[in-house]
């Protein structure tokens, strides 16, 4: 990979956030990404990396466009709007339709047939929006909108998003590869734990349930399991309300009928 001349006269250690000069680091840490790049002292002294040690925090761009609290990370609780390109959260789904209104909750766009929908999103596809191509990888990961599952599609589809910037599409690309997995099946389980300690304090059940079978295994500490369990309530309470409650009391395949209502 080559560096740029002003990359080599600031290199940043992922680890301990110095900036040193080139010669801290070798060939293989200069071609990583400045998050992922540590210096020979920190490598040799086996100083784990920033983004390992704190994970990260999630943007307001996470949000629902509606009632502004994070957006669930399991997708079953969230519905993604062909017609602006949304991800509203069923809470608000529901509040709507409370109210009468059987549009799109965020913009006012009249329902539409999945055909139309799919026929709007590969318009924008083919505009390059990131956005778009993200949707309709999901669509091929789960076989949605009239279309067969196809992993392969869906992954050229999640890395082109991901190229254009879109971070759902590097989360799914992330589940596809889990990190947390790989490890542990390669028998690092330290490194596996860190992993799912992270996502399981944004909110990632299975990561949850993860930190507990090794705790329960012995492979983590009882402290762990508790700063994950922590974790992982305070990430669900920020992204409660009354609303939400309600629509996974419905369950998300009554949401969906609610949701098809219109074009009933």
């Amino acid at each position: 990979m080559k560096i740029s001349g002003a990359c080599l006269k600031s290199l940043v250690c992922g680890a301990c956030e110095r900036d040193l000069p080139e010669g801290s680091y070798s060939v293989e840490q200069r071609g990583l990404r400045q998050s992922s790049r540590r210096c020979d002292g920190c490598v040799a002294s086996g100083n784990q990396l920033v983004l390992i040690k704190k994970g990260r925090t999630r943007l307001e761009a996470d949000d629902c466009p509606i009632c502004q609290l994070p957006l669930p990370l399991d997708m079953k609780n969230t519905s993604f709007r062909p017609c602006c390109l949304k991800e509203v959260c069923h809470g608000c789904v529901l509040a709507t339709r409370k109210r009468g209104m059987l549009d799109c909750p965020f913009c006012r766009t009249p329902a539409s047939e999945k055909e139309q929908a799919l026929a709007m999103v590969r318009k924008r596809v083919h505009a390059g929006d990131p956005l778009a191509i993200y949707f309709l990888g999901n669509q091929y990961h789960f076989g949605q909108c009239g279309l067969e599952k196809d992993e392969t599609r869906a992954v050229e589809l999640y890395e082109r998003a991901a190229e254009l910037g879109d971070k759902e599409a590097h989360y799914n690309l992330g589940c596809l590869f889990n990190l947390g997995c790989e490890e542990c099946d390669a028998g690092n389980y330290d490194l596996a734990l860190q992993h799912w300690m992270i996502s399981a304090m944004s909110g990632h059940e299975d990561s949850l349930s993860n930190v507990k079978t090794l705790f329960m295994s012995g492979l983590a500490t009882k402290a762990d399991y508790a700063g994950a369990l922590r974790g992982y309530q305070k990430a669900m309470d920020e992204m409660s309300s009354p609303d939400r409650d309600e629509a996974n009391a419905l369950g998300s395949e009554m949401i969906h009928t609610i949701i098809k209502s219109k074009s009933d």
